[in-house]
């Protein structure tokens, strides 16, 4: 089943999902205040992270992009700040662009997700509240006791969960931003005991991180196959890796077999969200021969 884009995305109710995303036809609400062109351009979804609300919009609608800032807040009164992503996440930072467009210029926020606590700021540090069901259904494999490598970090919603499941988690974060929110998000859910920080790129760090580990959790950054390279002969054989790549639909069957070919067995494999026109975020649950 994928976790990506549904038939929900189109509805005209508000669904709200546990860990922060939200669905609803921002179209309908905004149709009172734009041309009848422009509003059916609005997209059908937006993401929320703690009180600050993320928005893609394309460049027909920027010059109503404070209208539909107004309409986002009047919607839901929790939200302080409205942001436009005006460029996607890239590189290894994989940092990308945000302007506020309505409310607060403050983007700093506490988002909360099944239970965990974050603290981000939304335009220095990279979160994907589409991934809460992920960052759920990961940790509920999660075995007390287990090592768990994660690289590329980030703010920790990988790390917490696994963390509070009783693991002893090595976390691999390079943006310093990214890095310190981890660090606070990691005394903040009282897991500061059983994880292990290190500042810097991972794909420099990895191969001195040693062996051993019994899963490994990578959303690697996009472009950044190779880290699986790196990752594979950290993991115990019959360990576990949840790896997460971009990739197109077509593609997902050669990269399956070429993770095969590599040593693993492809367990499950699942779409997790659009990353662009055709391009989507995929996860490979596999399991190390």
């Amino acid at each position: 089943m994928s976790c990506g884009r549904s038939a929900a995305d189109d509805l005209s109710v508000s669904l709200w999902f546990p860990g922060g995303y939200i669905l609803m036809s921002l179209s309908s609400r905004c149709a009172g205040c734009l041309p009848p062109d422009a509003a059916r351009l609005v997209p059908g979804h937006y993401d929320i992270i703690g009180d600050v609300a993320v928005v893609a919009l394309p460049d027909a609608l920027l010059p109503y992009r404070e209208v539909i800032g107004r309409c986002i807040t009047e919607e839901r009164r929790s939200i302080r700040s409205v942001c436009l992503r005006t460029v996607p996440a890239a590189g290894t930072r994989r940092a990308a662009g945000y302007a506020v467009i309505y409310g607060r210029e403050e983007t700093e926020t506490l988002h909360r997700e099944y239970g965990c606590s974050y603290h981000l700021d939304v335009k220095a540090a990279c979160y994907h509240s589409r991934l809460a069901s992920e960052h759920h259904r990961v940790a509920g494999g999660v075995r007390e006791g287990e090592r768990v490598l994660v690289p590329f970090a980030g703010v920790g919603p990988f790390v917490v969960p696994a963390a509070q499941q009783g693991a002893q988690v090595t976390a691999i974060e390079m943006d310093p931003d990214a890095c310190r929110y981890l660090r606070e998000n990691i005394r903040e859910n009282g897991v500061e005991d059983t994880v292990t920080v290190f500042e810097g790129d991972a794909m420099q760090l990895l191969p001195s991180c040693g062996g051993g580990f019994d899963r490994a959790i990578v959303p690697a950054p996009y472009g950044l196959n190779t880290a699986l390279d790196e990752v594979i002969p950290l993991v115990s054989r019959g360990g576990v890796i949840h790896f997460y790549t971009f990739t197109v639909p077509e593609e997902t069957d050669i990269l399956a077999t070429k993770f095969r070919g590599m040593g693993c067995v492809v367990n499950a494999m699942r779409r997790c969200g659009d990353a662009g026109p055709g391009a989507s975020r995929w996860v490979f649950d596999l399991r190390r021969r």
